[in-house]
């Protein structure tokens, strides 16, 4: 039983739990997509399953992520980010120790959905604590900073994962994840301050709908998550389908590996230009010069690859330039769209959350079916159109916030 939290007045900010556990909450998420991606098909073998169905144990996973942070949100909004990030740990573990027992790969999909269910609440609930316990400029400093350990977690788990899985077998990489989520549950017990004390008085179906109307109604909440959405989305993109025209340039996949992972480093490079300069310009500023970057790498490689540059530079150095212009818009982003969200946070960062990571798959899906892996024009007019409408929101976001100054 958890113990009451004490009230709390509207104008004090709350002590939040350390950043490193809040990194640690939001990684965790992550590493529980990316460490499975390696070993898919030793769980083939191992099970004796189809490629489409050991396939699911990512879509239920992502599903979950998505689906999960609609529903933690409102309900932290109504018992409180601590208790719900608690819960959260324990299914992740619980999740994460079925799929090491069971053998059946129908039940395996149903208990990844478990376990991505309880994720979602660590990822959502990371969120929320730092927009509960800073103001503003300074809430996009420290999600600078859980951006950076997201940006690393995802490389190390799948370098790491890869390994272990050829020592030990893949179920090995499973009790990594177990570990993770005991450590989420422990950490979260022993550090975990609760940051939410204006509560809603209750919450059934109707008062949720009420909260998603509200938030729905902002048209700066809007905007802020529809870029948001659309620069996650892109980066997704650019995963999914690089790799084809390094290939096509004459590269092997592991030269691909080797220039490509220049984007998360300038990833890095971007979150701490982000926390040091930046986010003092204002996070209107700093999200809609990082918006108009993102969109010049897009026109940038259309650019070499239509006048037939196939130097790997042709297309590392506009990404580049698209990983440091992340590092500035992803954190900004997130905090402005959920300090849009008023008094129903909870509820704006499930929303924020679930729209990064539908973004994502929808966008991936459409560049496959419009034939993006065969054609690299195709592809990077997707990512061309999603950063116009990134640009196009936060231009929207920029000068009404102008206008009420």
């Amino acid at each position: 039983m958890l113990p009451d939290v004490a009230s709390a007045s509207e104008s004090s900010r709350p002590t939040p739990p350390p950043i490193w556990y809040l990194a640690l909450c939001a990684a965790g998420g992550v590493m529980g997509l990316t460490v499975l991606t390696p070993i898919l098909p030793l769980i083939k073998d191992g099970l004796g399953a189809s490629s489409a169905a050991v396939q699911q144990l990512l879509t239920s996973y992502l599903i979950a992520l998505a689906i999960g942070q609609l529903v933690w949100g409102p309900l932290s909004d109504r018992h409180g980010r601590r208790p719900v990030l608690l819960v959260g740990a324990v299914m992740f573990t619980l999740g994460g120790v079925a799929v090491v027992l069971i053998e059946d790969i129908g039940m395996l999909v149903i208990f990844r959905f478990i376990q991505g269910f309880g994720a979602a609440a660590c990822m959502a609930m990371a969120r929320a604590m730092v927009n509960d316990s800073f103001e503003r400029n300074e809430a996009a400093k420290q999600m600078s900073t859980i951006s950076m350990v997201l940006s690393v977690a995802p490389a190390m788990s799948l370098a790491f994962s890869g390994w272990l899985a050829e020592i030990a077998g893949w179920k090995s990489t499973i009790f990594t994840l177990i570990l993770c989520g005991l450590l989420l549950w422990v950490f979260g017990y022993r550090f975990g301050r609760e940051t939410h004390f204006n509560r809603l008085e209750r919450i059934n179906l109707l008062s949720v709908f009420s909260a998603y109307k509200s938030v729905l109604r902002n048209p700066m909440f809007n905007f802020w998550t529809l870029a948001s959405g659309m620069q996650v989305g892109m980066f997704f993109c650019l995963n999914s389908f690089l790799a084809y025209q390094y290939q096509r340039n004459g590269y092997t996949l592991s030269e691909f590996g080797m220039w490509f992972s220049l984007t998360p480093l300038c990833y890095l490079l971007g979150n701490s230009f982000n926390r040091a300069w930046f986010v003092n310009q204002g996070i209107e500023r700093a999200a809609l010069v990082g918006c108009t970057g993102s969109l010049i790498s897009g026109l940038s490689m259309l650019a070499t690859q239509s006048m037939g540059l196939s130097h790997a530079l042709s297309l590392a150095l506009p990404c580049c330039l698209f990983g440091f212009c992340n590092g500035i818009i992803v954190a900004n982003s997130t905090v402005g769209a959920i300090t849009a969200a008023g008094s129903h946070r909870g509820t704006g960062t499930g929303i924020v959350g679930a729209w990064q990571m539908a973004t994502g798959g929808i966008a991936g899906a459409a560049i496959v079916g419009f034939g993006g892996a065969q054609n690299f024009t195709t592809a990077i007019m997707v990512v061309i159109a999603m950063g116009c409408v990134s640009v196009m929101s936060m231009v929207y976001v920029y000068r009404r916030r102008e206008a009420n100054q």
